[in-house]
């Protein structure tokens, strides 16, 4: 009877300390979605050919790895794109980026993407026209 009492003891014991029934994996945290604003609005005058603008990260910073910011902007006129600096990563809400090689007397369509980082396809983007007279 002993024997058995022990027996019964050592396998409740062994089970209470197996492993648990879960799966082992964890769900991960989805990041908020990309929001920003931008210092620029539509006919936008620069003076010269590059003109600066702030963006401003509104949601919270999608993840430690941080946001991609780029460009993109087409001359109105003869629909092509005009080349731009690489795009920048930041772990800063407030940024300064600069669009550059503005064409004289055209008015061109900017447009501001935000990424994020660690996923390319949590992202949000602005457009806004700009002109350099």
């Amino acid at each position: 009877m002993k024997k058995t009492l022990i027996i019964v003891a050592i396998i409740i014991f062994l089970n209470a300390c197996g492993k648990s029934s879960g799966t082992g994996t964890t769900t991960p945290v989805a990041e908020p979605n990309i929001a920003f604003s931008i210092n620029a609005t539509d006919n936008s005058i620069a003076v010269g050919t590059s003109f600066p603008i702030t963006v401003t990260l509104t949601s919270a910073m999608p993840s430690s790895s941080g946001i991609k910011i780029e460009a993109t902007v087409v001359d109105q006129t003869n629909t092509q794109t005009v080349t731009q600096n690489a795009a920048a990563t930041s772990t800063s809400a407030v940024n300064t980026f600069t669009l550059i090689n503005l064409p004289k007397g055209h008015w061109c369509t900017a447009t501001i993407k935000v990424s994020s980082v660690k996923t390319t396809t949590n992202a949000a983007s602005k457009s806004f026209t700009v002109a350099n007279k």
